[in-house]
Parts: structure tokens; C-alpha cells; sequence
């Protein structure tokens, strides 16, 4: 059966998103999710890890896009984004599953949608559609992509997501022929259409202030960005600027970023585990309360998605603890 995208994006989306404190009763709902890389992992240790994030209360598990590792061991492991999805998909029952975000320019635009849809199918609508324009120039060479200018990636990004929402649109006879700038598509149709109607939600991931969040206003669900408070506020306002020139309301997207939650202190084994054995700067740590405190800021600021990350290695014990002690703060 159909999952509607009233279950699926209209509470995501549907609360204020204005850069000051909400009241209450207006404020939107608080989401969760965890995120892992797909590189320097062995594969049955992160089936492994799926499966128990499959058990907590995080909303998304997000795997990332990379043809090969961006850092760590540089000639180590790296799974294919779709495929890995896939697998967490029909290895999975309740979790989402989403790349955080993948490229565009990696691949064929109508491939890229096709394989966004079988995992919708795959997962029974599960499966969020993150993307971005890419930007690892070390992938692009070593694949023999063409590393183009920024302009030209996020145009790819953009017609992607317009090819997208013109081939998920419920009918999967509908042939489209799409002639952009930068991708092209003849009496193409998408057969099966995703299980969740209208479609999958979007996330685009970037922060690129001239060209990448013209492309969020318009076209995503949710934004997922990074930086410390003044570089969020100012990209959210200008998210919402954007958003407003388009005819569209803010409202409608919401805005996520990364967050080191270690509920409790880590140990100094852990800490030496961290990339070049320092405490990680943007790590919020201490107790429950404490934790909520700082994650409060980041929501009355206007950040609605936390994706946590785990800069101390992947810890499932303090997943759990994240999940039973932080996440039901937030309702």
C-alpha cells in the first residue's frame, strides 16, 4: 500500500521556521537521525550497526556517497552508496533509509532517479532522497567524471530534481522528455513509481549561499547544512529570503545539520580516537539536561533535524542512551 506524504513530509515540514524562540504549541517536531560513513568500514560490521539503529528511535539512518574515502585511510574500504542503501533497506524494517547527500554529478540523472526508486520500493517507502552537487575533485579524476565548475554541478543538481519530481508523478506510463542545460531525457517513465506519494521527500545538502540555497528554497524538504550559530542563522534567513522570491513558504522546509551528542564524558581512550586525539570543538557532552540545553539553542534558532555523527568512533551504547534519554525530551 501507498505511504502518502501526509505520514511521511507534512509533520516534517509543516511547522514555523522563522530564526527566534517558537511558542510551544507552534513549534515544530524535533527529529533524530544517525549518520556513518561508507568508508574504512567492513560491510557486515555496518549491516551490523543498521540493524541495531533498526531498534532505537532515530528516524533516518543516512549513508553517505562516496566512490572512494575522503579521509582516514585514503586507499581504504569504500561501499557504493545505492547498493549499500539497498541492502539497508530490505535488511531493515522501521528506520529510513537516505544518503547524506548523494552527488549528482556522480552519475546519470536518470539513473540517479531510478535507483532513488527501487530503494522507496525496496524499503515500502522508507527511503529519503538526499542530494547535492558533489565536490570531491580526488572521486571525479579517479573515475574519469568530469570535474565541472560549481555553476554547472548545482545546475545538474537543480535539473536533477526537476527531472525527479516530473517522473515520480504517480502515473508509471508517463513518458517525459526533459531537455536542460546540463542533463537531457527522452520518453523516459518510471516504472514502478515510488511506494510514497507524491514522492520521496528531498533533502539537498550544501550551503553554498549565490547558488546552492536558491536550489533549496525552490525545490527541497529539508535543508541539511553545517556551521556554528551566526553561519546557520545567516543561511537560514537567507533560505527563507529565497524561499519567499519563489512564492514559496519557509515553513516547508526543514532544516537539519550534524550534531556530536555523547550523552555523559567520554574516556581518554575515546578521546585519542578522535580525529587528531582532541576532543572534537562541536562535541555536546554531559548530562541529559545539559545535552537538551544546547540542542534547544540549535532548534530556537531554527534547527528542526539533528543528525548525530560520531566523531569518537561509533558507540552503540551511547546511541542507546541518545535514543532513551535525549530523544523523548523532544515529544
Amino acid at each position: 500500500m501507498a505511504r502518502t506524504i501526509a505520514a511521511d513530509i507534512a509533520p516534517r515540514v509543516g511547522g514555523p521556521s522563522a530564526h527566534c524562540p517558537r511558542e510551544e504549541a507552534l513549534a515544530p517536531r524535533v527529529r533524530f537521525a544517525v549518520a556513518l560513513n561508507t568508508q574504512n568500514i567492513e560491510w557486515n560490521e555496518y549491516i551490523g550497526i543498521v540493524r541495531a539503529a533498526d531498534e532505537m528511535a532515530f528516524e533516518t539512518f543516512w549513508s553517505f556517497d562516496h566512490l572512494m574515502p575522503i579521509g582516514g585511510d585514503m586507499n581504504g574500504s569504500c561501499h557504493e552508496c545505492y547498493a549499500t542503501m539497498a541492502a539497508f533497506a530490505a535488511a531493515t524494517k522501521r528506520i529510513r533509509i537516505g544518503a547524506l547527500v548523494s552527488g549528482a554529478a556522480y552519475r546519470n540523472a536518470g539513473m540517479t532517479i531510478k535507483l532513488a526508486t527501487q530503494i522507496d520500493v525496496i524499503s515500502n517507502g522508507r527511503f529519503d532522497f538526499g542530494i547535492g552537487a558533489g565536490w570531491a575533485e580526488r572521486e571525479f579524476r579517479a573515475f574519469d567524471l568530469p570535474f565541472t565548475t560549481p555553476k554547472e554541478r548545482i545546475g545538474k543538481l537543480r535539473e536533477t530534481i526537476e527531472l525527479a519530481k516530473l517522473l515520480w508523478s504517480g502515473d508509471p506510463t508517463k513518458k517525459v522528455t526533459y531537455e536542460g542545460k546540463y542533463i537531457k531525457a527522452t520518453d523516459l517513465f518510471m516504472n514502478p513509481q515510488p511506494v510514497q506519494r507524491p514522492r520521496p521527500p528531498i533533502m539537498i545538502g550544501g550551503g553554498g549561499e549565490q547558488l546552492t540555497l536558491r536550489v533549496v528554497a525552490r525545490h527541497a524538504d529539508i535543508w541539511h547544512g553545517f556551521g556554528d550559530a551566526d553561519t546557520l542563522k545567516r543561511k537560514l534567513d537567507l533560505i527563507d529570503t529565497y524561499a519567499r522570491g519563489y512564492g514559496r513558504d519557509p515553513r516547508e522546509i526543514t532544516r537539519s545539520t550534524n550534531v556530536a551528542i555523547f550523552v555523559g564524558e567520554p574516556t581518554e581512550a575515546q578521546l585519542r580516537s578522535a580525529a587528531g586525539g582532541r576532543r572534537p570543538a562541536a562535541l555536546i557532552s554531559g548530562t541529559p539536561d545539559a545535552i537538551e540545553a544546547r540542542l534547544r539553542e540549535l532548534v530556537d534558532l531554527g534547527i528542526g533535524y539533528f543528525i548525530l555523527s560520531s566523531p569518537l568512533g561509533v558507540d552503540l551504547d551511547n546511541w542507546h542512551r541518545v535514543s532513551e534519554q535525549i530523544i523523548p525530551r523532544f515529544g
